[in-house]
């Protein structure tokens, strides 16, 4: 029975984390930053307070988790898929298509990044920032897995791609209360075949052969 509290403890910790992790979307997607607080995620997960600061150390760094879990934002894996050599042996345009459309998918799966994205549009505070650099450092590490591509270094590429992204964002947020966008159904799996042939169109005429 003693060797089995240790386990115990742990499952009972993970599970916690989760909850409050859990609660920190609910809350995001509900009332914006403005409602985010130590007592309000408490509430919502159902556990003490006393509990963020032993898990996280404060609001700030539970935030930080937040933006890290994979329920909030996609992974590195779901962009660039099992094997990165694979992007790597496709034309710079391609391999920037397919990432962007796996990423606007992978929001597409996320009903509660939506919500949080359209809250940042119109919430500015310190929370707000440290979703933003949590979102920075994930780049960064994307980037990690292409070390010997020149095309990460290229102000040009990562402008526009950086343009594209704006659009996604745009698009996955208008999605939640309106489904067509100057005749592109941004509600359907359709309509975003269609934005994704667009973005590697852009690509392709931005990025040539030759580069």
């Amino acid at each position: 029975m003693t060797g089995a509290r240790p386990q115990t403890a742990t499952r009972d910790k993970k599970a916690t984390k989760e909850r409050l992790l859990n609660g920190v979307g609910a809350i995001l997607s509900r009332q914006g930053f403005g409602s985010l607080g130590i007592n309000a995620v408490a509430q919502e997960a159902g556990v003490d307070k006393v509990l963020i600061y032993r898990y996280f150390g404060g609001m700030p760094e539970l935030l930080h988790a937040f933006g890290q879990s994979s329920g909030f934002w996609p992974s590195v894996a779901e962009v660039i898929g099992e094997d990165p050599h694979e992007l790597m042996r496709l034309s710079l345009a391609d391999r920037w298509a397919v990432g962007l459309s796996r990423y606007a998918a992978a929001l597409r799966r996320r009903p509660i990044t939506k919500e949080i994205l359209a809250w940042e549009q119109i919430e500015r505070n310190e929370l707000c920032e440290i979703l933003r650099d949590a979102r920075e450092k994930w780049f960064v590490e994307l980037m990690a897995h292409f070390p010997d591509d020149e095309a990460a270094t290229d102000a040009d590429l990562i402008s526009t791609v950086l343009l594209v992204v704006g659009a996604i964002h745009y698009f996955v947020v208008l999605s939640r209360l309106q489904g067509d966008f100057s005749g592109v159904a941004v509600d359907t799996d359709e309509g975003w075949d269609h934005i994704d042939s667009v973005i590697l169109t852009i690509l392709q005429r931005t990025f040539t052969a030759d580069r």
